[in-house]
This record gives structure tokens, C-alpha cells and sequence, in this order.
């Protein structure tokens, strides 16, 4: 991908999820894809398939969740790390947490997504 390419995507693929709009993150992940998402014990539950990573995804808006990208930086032609910030309120808890996703893209599609998070015990159990 062209240079900036690479940072509209990763753009697009979070203030989709962002907003809830399932759709586009679809179209911006791959059939194939592989992610690495971070566990509650700070380790890493692999996933396999655009689908398996879409149902595990949390419902930000289920809990008058916001998401805000606060650094992209292309890596090279195909990689891409971003950095967000998630605030989040549901059952009288809050969740103030960062994660940084490295994506891999191909044709346009991320085929690969690594995950850290800053904090994934807390978030573990906000979201259970």
C-alpha cells in the first residue's frame, strides 16, 4: 500500500468499531485474518478467522464506550501500530485502559492484528 494508505486504514478500522459499525471493520479485516488478543492474565488468546475476531469484540456502546486513536505510525509497506485510548461505564464501573494493535495488511485488508493492553485484568473483568 501507498504510504498513509496504511494509516487510513488502521483509522477507519478503529472508529468503525468505535462506532459500532460492524460492517466496515469487516471490510477492513481479512477472511483469514489471525489476531492476537490480549488475555486477562497479560498473555495471548489467539483467534483465527474474521468472524471468530469479530464476535469477540466488546460492545462499546453497551456501555457509553469511547474510543479515541491517539497514534498511528506506519511501520512499513505493510505494517501498522496504533495506539487508543478506551473509556467505557456500565454496571456503576469504569474502565480507563490503553492497547496498541500492530496490523499487518495485504490487499488492502489487515491479515494479521497483535494486541497489548495496558491493563488487561481490569478490563477482563469490566467486560464479565
Amino acid at each position: 500500500m501507498a504510504s498513509g494508505d496504511l494509516s487510513g486504514l488502521a483509522r477507519r478500522f478503529f472508529e468503525a468499531y468505535g462506532n459500532g459499525d460492524l460492517a466496515t471493520v469487516r471490510s477492513a479485516t481479512a477472511d483469514e485474518l489471525v489476531a492476537y488478543v490480549t488475555n486477562a492474565d497479560g498473555g495471548v488468546d489467539v483467534v483465527e478467522g474474521r468472524e471468530r475476531y469479530i464476535e469477540r469484540l466488546p460492545d462499546l456502546r453497551s456501555a457509553a464506550g469511547q474510543l479515541a486513536i491517539t497514534q498511528i505510525v506506519e511501520i512499513d509497506a505493510q505494517q501498522v501500530l496504533t495506539m487508543v485510548e478506551i473509556r467505557a461505564s456500565r454496571k456503576g464501573r469504569d474502565l480507563h485502559n490503553f492497547a496498541a494493535f500492530l496490523a499487518r495488511v495485504r490487499d488492502g485488508q489487515v491479515t494479521q492484528l497483535w494486541m497489548v493492553e495496558a491493563q488487561p485484568a481490569h478490563s477482563d473483568e469490566f467486560w464479565a
